[in-house]
């Protein structure tokens, strides 16, 4: 039995996520506070909204030195989600320049485009072109998945690019390092594409 924490920090989307697991077969327990976590199989990281203040209400929640530990300790199966995947990263230009955790590098930049007929925010479906293997995703194949951002994810470690999208400009949809796992678009709003991709980071 998979059983599945959700970190909430008050800046994440925590039902919709809950009742995606939950359809799959899993439990699903939401995390408030610093605990004992080791009974969980998986966890998952969300964000809704600005960065900073995605990462502050994080730090402020005491929950950081938890995260850590599941992460780089016990190195269990850990999953960012929006925000959460920009919390990843050594920086963020979004309000001015701001600090993030720097578990894989990188920076998150605004998304651009010299066309006009391309809206930023990106918002709504978009294709998503895996560049390796994932679980039951193939390595160049695609799917289509649900957005909602303005600033993304850019990676100078091509090795950790799982999938990549592009909206104006190319833009890494997802990535992986050993049993991190970050995505720039929300499978739990996904349908049948994204209960695929949380099956997959399941089988982690």
């Amino acid at each position: 039995m998979f059983h599945v924490g959700l970190v909430d920090y008050h800046a994440g989307n925590i039902r919709s996520i809950a009742t995606a697991f939950e359809y799959l077969g899993a439990k699903t327990q939401i995390i408030r506070k610093h605990e004992n976590i080791s009974h969980l199989t998986h966890l998952v990281l969300p964000g809704v909204g600005a960065f900073n203040f995605c990462f502050e209400s994080l730090k402020l929640s005491g929950m950081l030195p938890m995260l850590e530990e599941w992460t780089f300790t016990m190195q269990k199966p850990i999953l960012g989600i929006c925000v959460g995947m920009q919390l990843l990263a050594d920086s963020s230009d979004e309000m001015g320049l701001h600090s993030g955790l720097g578990w894989i590098g990188g920076q998150v930049q605004k998304l651009h485009s010299n066309n006009p007929s391309i809206r930023i925010p990106h918002v709504g479906w978009n294709t998503v072109y895996f560049e390796q293997d994932f679980g039951e995703h193939s390595k160049n194949t695609s799917r289509d998945f649900y957005f909602d951002h303005s600033h993304a994810y850019y990676l100078p470690n091509q090795d950790l690019v799982l999938a990549t999208a592009k909206h104006g400009q190319e833009f890494c949809a997802a990535i992986q390092r050993d049993n991190i796992v970050a995505v720039q678009f929300h499978p739990e709003k996904s349908q049948a594409s994204g209960l695929k991709f949380l099956q997959s980071f399941l089988s982690l």
